[in-house]
């Protein structure tokens, strides 16, 4: 079994040709099973050993041989994690899928080797020498791992958003004194002195992070760059830079390797992940984790307003370490971060509803979200959603951003989910598409009568900060995904041609 890439396939495979090895496929990994073929004379873990030197890429193999009673297994820049059972061993690439069988785990390190038996397992490097095996026990209640009597995993994690939240915020602030407890790696004094953060992240962790670019200017004085990790060229950070690499699993391949270019060009670093261990932590500073526990679904739901509560956190501790937020300032808004667990319960009451409006549209074509400030990232992991679960091409977009393209798009009828909790001007971008035929669904706070006047449909919210106010957002856009999916009899766990932990370039 082999999940990875190896870049020098291509001269691999020639070589092995040239020896009379016939391929019946066009993949690495077979050109990866044949190498070892032609190393093996016995030892399968010589002929493993020997094989990987020769490769260039990324890998974590499982490999078994009908003559030997082990199991070798390597990794390098993707995740491998073993499982102690009761007279078994298990392999892995994430924790999840090993929770039915054991909570007894040890997660190989970048360049080990591993001989796997029933009942036991031998580490080293690829150099043979011995390494100690750390067995991690995995504190998750096992009923994270079941639906608990919903029907998908989405559905529930969406459910257990609340106490996600909670779980985020405990213990990590005084509503006393404005104070937030994270660890930075850094003292006050080198916070003092940043200069600007850049943020690394891919997928809806990068849409955290285009949100954070709002909050750390307002809240901490300080410019963000967002990057996507696949597109980052580390020459762009300069010295007094906060380096934060966003990753709900701590593996994803082009976050880490983003993060290995960079991390010796800035002043520090900062991860933050909900996988304690995960790879990620060893390239970093700090960490701050976002303890919502597993999440199965391919979609990510807790995962990611748990990213957007940290970094409600980081932005206040940054802010008042700089002294941009006072103490009473800070103070109020915490106090206000403690009531949003109520808040987003509040929404998940509203499924019903929102469920009647996601059949209604579920033979849309297309869908547009749009949003502005804290809501166009917002609107960006809305139309993600309803890609990634409900297969239905749709597109966010900054609400002023209509007019210069967009609007070609909108003819009769098509749905448009308004995000409009956060100030009045998104109400001409409402009236720009209803002029042109769009039905128009509408996120408003509770009490706000003007977008009634210009939406077709309208989704009230409990009034609030706008950055609290796009987690509240994030759930309905969220909901209306599922329910969409799920009208249309689709997989909505595991969506096609999709993975929970992208482990590959």
């Amino acid at each position: 079994m082999h999940n990875g890439i190896i870049e020098n396939y291509l001269d691999l495979r020639e070589h092995l040709t040239e020896m009379g090895y016939e391929f019946q496929s066009e993949t690495d990994s077979e050109v990866l099973a044949h190498l070892i073929n032609f190393y093996y004379q016995g030892d399968l873990l010589l002929a493993v050993s020997r094989a990987l030197e020769r490769v260039e890429g990324s890998y974590a193999v499982a490999v078994l041989a009908a003559s030997s009673p082990y199991l070798v297994c390597a990794r390098k820049d993707s995740p491998l994690v073993l499982g102690r059972g009761e007279g078994a061993t298990y392999v892995a690439s994430d924790v999840p899928a090993l929770l039915p069988y054991t909570k007894d785990v040890i997660r190989m390190k970048d360049g080990e080797i591993a001989c796997v038996y029933d009942d036991r397992v031998e580490l080293m490097d690829l150099a043979g020498v011995p390494h100690a095996a750390k067995v991690e026990r995995i504190t998750w209640d096992a009923d994270a791992a079941e639906r608990g009597g919903y029907p998908h995993f989405m559905l529930k994690e969406i459910h257990e958003q609340p106490r996600a939240i909670r779980e985020t915020i405990a213990g990590r602030i005084s509503e006393i004194n404005g104070d937030v407890r994270l660890s930075l790696g850094m003292s006050d004094e080198e916070a003092a002195a940043l200069e600007r953060v850049t943020i690394i992240a891919c997928g809806t962790s990068y849409h955290a992070g285009m949100l954070a670019r709002y909050l750390f200017a307002r809240a901490a004085g300080l410019p963000v760059d967002v990057e996507v990790a696949s597109e980052f060229q580390h020459l762009q950070v300069r010295p007094k830079t906060l380096l934060l690499g966003i990753t709900q699993s701590g593996e994803t391949a082009d976050t880490l390797m983003a993060l290995k270019k960079a991390k010796t060009c800035c002043m520090r670093s900062l991860a933050i992940t909900n996988v304690v261990g995960s790879t990620v932590t060893e390239l970093v500073n700090a960490t701050i984790y976002t303890r919502c526990g597993p999440e199965i679904g391919v979609a990510a739901t807790k995962t990611f307003t748990s990213q957007l509560v940290a970094l409600i956190l980081l932005a206040v501790r940054l802010g008042r370490a700089r002294g941009h937020l006072t103490p009473d300032q800070a103070r109020k808004m915490l106090i206000e971060l403690t009531k949003l667990p109520g808040l987003v319960q509040r929404v998940l009451e509203k499924r019903e509803e929102i469920r009647e409006i996601a059949e209604a549209y579920a033979d849309a074509g297309c869908y547009f979200f749009i949003g502005r400030d804290y809501l166009y990232p917002i609107s960006l992991e809305g139309a993600l959603k309803m890609k990634e679960i409900a297969y239905i091409p749709s597109e966010g977009y900054a609400g002023g951003e209509l007019k210069h393209g967009p609007l070609a798009l909108i003819t009769d009828n098509t749905p448009v989910v308004a995000l409009a909790t956060c100030g009045r001007k998104i109400q001409s971008n409402i009236k720009e598409v209803r002029a042109r035929g769009a039905d128009v669904i509408a996120l408003a706070s509770e009490g706000d009568t003007d977008i009634g006047k210009v939406a077709s449909v309208v989704i009230e919210l409990p009034e609030t900060r706008p950055v609290f106010s796009a987690v509240l957002c994030t759930v309905v856009v969220q909901l209306l995904a599922y329910y969409t999916a799920n009208k249309l009899g689709l997989p909505i766990d595991k969506p096609r041609n999709l993975a929970k932990c992208v482990t590959v370039e």
